[in-house]
């Protein structure tokens, strides 16, 4: 389920319009009520990169959708459909994939300050 989270709450087409993780945690809050915890944040991306959905630049600040995710990211339904729709993808096992130390930390508490 985080994936699905993580992906409705990721912003934008491209680097410049893309989304800073502060806001991507504002999304996520509004879409299910709770801030991830940086390891659900972390796997989900990590899936979704490597599947090519999602492109990431931690050191830019930037999250945004690839052509392949807005589809996904955009089917109106439940989490439960969006999912199904994912499993059909075959979300690659990937590598652990990290945010510097500190970074979660501080864009939660920019978001919740």
């Amino acid at each position: 389920m985080s994936d699905v989270w993580i992906l409705r709450s990721i912003g934008g087409r491209d680097r410049a319009t893309g989304a800073p993780l502060r806001g991507v945690l504002a999304a996520a809050d509004y879409h299910n009520h709770a801030v991830p915890l940086e390891e659900e944040f972390c796997g989900a991306v990590g899936r979704l990169v490597a599947a090519g959905l999602v492109a990431a630049d931690p050191a830019g600040d930037r999250y945004w959708l690839t052509a392949a995710g807005v589809p996904l990211a955009e089917r109106r339904g439940s989490f439960a459909a969006v999912l199904a729709d994912l499993e059909r993808v075959a979300l690659p096992a990937a590598p652990p994939w990290r945010l510097p130390a500190g970074t979660f930390r501080a864009a939660v508490d920019a978001y919740l300050g």
